[in-house]
This record gives C-alpha cells, structure tokens and sequence, in this order.
C-alpha cells in the first residue's frame, strides 16, 4: 500500500503591494488552502508570543502577506520542507502602491474583527517599523527583506521562489515549484487599476 507524500506547507513571504493576493488566489486555484493576512484572535496572540506556530496551519496548507514576513526563518524551522514565494514588484511602482493603500481608511477595508486594527498595527511595526506611510523607510525595508531572504535560502532553490506577479510571472514558474500542473486559465489578478495591477 502506497502512502500518500505529505503536502508541503507553502508561505508567501512577500510585502504587502506585491500581488500576495493574487498569489494567494492563484495557489488556492493550485489546490492549496492558503490564509491571505489572517485576523482571527488565535493567529493575534501567536504573533504577541513570536512562536510562528499558528493554530490554523493544524488545518490550512499555509499564510500570505505580512503575517508571515517577519518568521519565515521560525516557519523554515517549523515545517520542514515547507515551500516559500517571496514575491516582488518594481519598487518604484510598489511605493505608488504603498502610498495609496495606506491613504486608505481601516474603516473601509471591512469587518475583519475587533482585534484587526491592533493586529494591522503591530504587523506595520514589525514589518515597517512604523505605521504611516515613509517613502525612504518603506524603500529600505524592501531592499533589506529582498536581500535578507535571498541571503538565508542561498543553494535552496527547491524552497524559495521568487516571483514577479505584477510584472507577468505566474503559473509558468509557480506550478513547477511546487510540483503541480500548470492550470489553462491565466494567472489571477486580484487588484487593478486601470491598465495597471495594483495587487496587494
């Protein structure tokens, strides 16, 4: 009797405004039960105790977007052979981004729970290291989380993919990494603006 290979745990580990939600959408098309920016009190107060051990991975394949970002190294620890997608975006066309979507009220961003502005906080701090909009720190924080991720999963291609969404990447290189056929519908693009995709 065959026994069936374990799914592996799968992370985008990229900022916000880099297509986390378009990555998000495109790996749930994959097959794989992904959170996009959990909110719910049980992941709150694990990212209060900085464990990584996320109670909903006992049951989903895995987390995008900035709830993730600052323990990627703990995740790599905790789950072996867990699969990571830091995603990318021109950093002149991500500080536009960023600019616009922190001008943003919480307010219209829906009803994520009570604990949500305390938890968007906190992420901010931690990922940002402040919470309003800084062009010259946003731009160090991205070059410095580029660089750094790079740096730790160097000679591990099988475990980081670094992928450009905004910039036309998708399933081409997705579905490869992660060992899955390449789907005949085009890619997802959540956010849009105009011409441009604005992903998130």
């Amino acid at each position: 009797m065959t026994t069936a290979t374990p799914r592996p745990k799968v992370f985008g580990i990229g900022l916000s405004r880099t297509g986390t939600r378009s990555l998000s959408a495109a790996l749930r098309t994959l097959g794989f039960d992904v959170a996009h920016y959990p909110s719910d009190p049980a992941t709150h107060q694990a990212l209060l105790a900085g464990t990584a051990r996320f109670p909903l991975l006992d049951r989903l394949d895995g987390i995008t977007d900035i709830t993730v970002v600052p323990y990627y190294e703990e995740l790599d620890l905790a789950w072996p052979g867990a699969k990571f997608i830091l995603t990318v975006r021109d950093e002149d066309s991500w500080l536009r981004s960023c600019r616009a979507h922190w001008q943003r009220p919480t307010a219209s961003k829906g009803d994520r729970g009570e604990n949500y502005p305390d938890l968007q906080r906190f992420l901010r701090a931690a990922v940002y290291g402040c919470l309003d909009f800084d062009a010259g720190r946003f731009a160090r924080v991205h070059r410095r989380h580029t660089e750094q991720v790079r740096r730790y999963f160097k000679d591990r291609d099988s475990d980081l993919l670094v992928l450009d969404i905004v910039g036309g990447e998708g399933y081409e290189r997705l579905a490869p990494f992660l060992g899955v056929e390449t789907p005949d519908g085009p890619f997802p693009h959540v956010n849009r603006a105009g011409t441009a995709v604005e992903a998130t």
